[in-house]
């Protein structure tokens, strides 16, 4: 398969030329023009490059890459070794970051309804972003808290943290992955019991106290893990030789 085509069919599918991101998205360092094993991954990283290049693998698609809007120019130090590495091994870096949250059935936030049996009711605009960033919906079943912070343990295999009453009866909960604690005080306005992202800030706590809607920290890494996967499960039925490698974070 070629490496041209395979972007192409990953922007068209993610449609990344409609986002406004702080970083590419799609091809940021060129590699090998012919791809036959591609290496998926949440984040970029020493080891994840390693692992790539013992496989053979051609090319390395993951949620964050390796460039970003606020990062220094200048090519040093760890950024450097990363893109040394890629670059003597002939290996693409293919990223998408808000684009592979936001799509439909493949993005991280469809992904994580999927994996907590989230009813999805649809999506909240966000002015900042002029996305559709929050998505909102339903338990099959009302849960409380303590319920349901074992139901996402279950689900994901790590361990959250809730803040707010655990008592509280769960069954409306809007959700957006990864570091989306700035969007909380927007899900309230939305009337939900529960809203879930990835990370936490101090203020969530009573945030969350006062306003009686529990703030789930789900880590940003887990809520985020799901997408990537299921990115690399529509390559390989569309012909590609892909794979997900799991360097679990907890944070």
């Amino acid at each position: 398969m070629q490496r041209d085509e395979l972007v192409k069919q990953l922007n068209s599918l993610f449609q990344a030329d409609k986002f406004k991101d702080y970083c590419p998205n799609g091809l940021q360092i060129e590699g090998a023009s012919e791809v036959n094993r591609i290496v998926c991954g949440v984040s970029i990283s020493q080891e994840l490059i390693d692992y790539a290049i013992a496989q053979n693998a051609d090319a390395i698609i993951v949620h964050h890459g390796i460039f970003w809007n606020k990062d220094p120019y200048q090519i040093t130090g760890i950024r450097y070794q990363r893109i040394a590495k890629l670059i003597r091994n002939n290996i693409n870096l293919i990223a998408y970051h808000l684009p592979l949250d936001c799509h439909a059935e493949l993005g991280n936030n469809a992904q994580l309804a999927r994996v907590l049996g989230l009813n999805v009711h649809g999506q909240a605009f966000d002015a900042q972003y002029q996305l559709d960033l929050i998505w909102h919906g339903e338990l099959i079943k009302t849960l409380s808290g303590s319920e349901f912070i074992e139901h996402y343990a279950h689900a994901t295999g790590h361990q959250a943290l809730l803040l707010g009453n655990p008592q509280k009866q769960i069954k409306k909960i809007a959700w957006c992955t990864g570091g989306a604690n700035s969007l909380f005080s927007e899900a309230i306005n939305l009337g939900v019991d529960c809203f879930i992202s990835g990370e936490v800030s101090e203020p969530m706590k009573s945030l969350a106290e006062e306003n009686d809607v529990l703030y789930l920290a789900g880590g940003h890494y887990v809520t985020e893990r799901y997408g990537i996967m299921a990115l690399a499960n529509y390559l390989n039925t569309i012909g590609y030789n892909a794979e997900f490698i799991e360097l679990y974070n907890p944070v």
